[in-house]
């Protein structure tokens, strides 16, 4: 993962991008994510208040949301930049399908910017894992790829060998929360329990949907005997009670 970065950061240097990567136009030379300003100002940014759990709208700041009131996580704090709308929507499939891996700097970039106003405290990043076989069909892990990214911006290690996901589970699409965690029970494992002991995590993933998933990499970390666990993601899934019954 460190020599594409390397090579993706030296292409940048050479080859800088001067298209937007939402409608195609001219980048302004200041756009350095790969968005330009008429983009950048209708992206679904999520903004306070937010829940200070999932980092979902909340009425209030110091408010959890509905979702939250509802249902407990693993984690303690989680974050994420953009509503999952159809344009994210896009975006993330071009990234994770089309494999348009100079996406992860662009998510990266507005994550960054997103960590370093929240002001976590973390000792190492962990992506949340694809199983070998998913890997396998698809040639790299956009969690990964993300933090690695963030990795390199923010001077904290990215270990991608200490949790793994040891169960190749149906795909989560068209599940409700608890069809999804029942489908990942058992599913992540972690492997260098020392390494976690003490520490405070930074779990990275690209879309923050029910939780299910971050939970369940949550409750591993926590056996082994984690600090504070954050989350960060791309883009977060707005149930109705979040939104008012807005469609996303």
């Amino acid at each position: 993962m460190q020599l594409r970065l390397l090579l993706d950061a030296a292409l940048d240097f050479i080859y800088p991008r001067i298209y937007c990567v939402c409608c195609g136009e001219r980048l302004e030379k200041r756009a350095v994510h790969g968005i330009c300003d008429n983009c950048c100002e209708a992206m679904p940014f999520i903004h306070d208040p937010r829940c200070h759990v999932c980092g979902k709208p909340a009425p209030e700041e110091s408010e959890t949301c509905p979702e939250c009131r509802y249902h407990n996580h693993e984690y303690d704090r989680a974050l994420a930049v953009f509503e999952y709308s159809a344009t994210i929507r896009e975006l993330i499939h071009r990234f994770k399908y089309n494999k348009e891996y100079t996406l992860s700097r662009t998510f990266g970039y507005f994550m960054t910017e997103l960590l370093m106003e929240c002001g976590w405290t973390a000792d190492m990043i962990i992506p949340v894992p694809l199983h070998k076989n998913r890997l396998k069909s698809r040639g790299f892990n956009q969690s990964a790829l993300l933090g690695d990214y963030l990795s390199q911006r923010i001077n904290i290690p990215c270990e991608e060998d200490i949790l793994i996901r040891s169960i190749d589970t149906k795909t989560q699409t068209g599940f409700h929360r608890q069809d999804r965690l029942k489908n990942l029970k058992n599913a992540f494992t972690v492997i260098c329990p020392e390494k976690v002991e003490g520490r405070n995590i930074l779990l990275v993933d690209d879309v923050h949907t029910t939780g299910a998933t971050v939970d369940s990499c949550s409750k591993e970390l926590r056996r082994a005997g984690a600090g504070k666990i954050y989350v960060i993601t791309a883009a977060a899934v707005l149930s109705d009670l979040a939104t008012g019954g807005r469609r996303q």
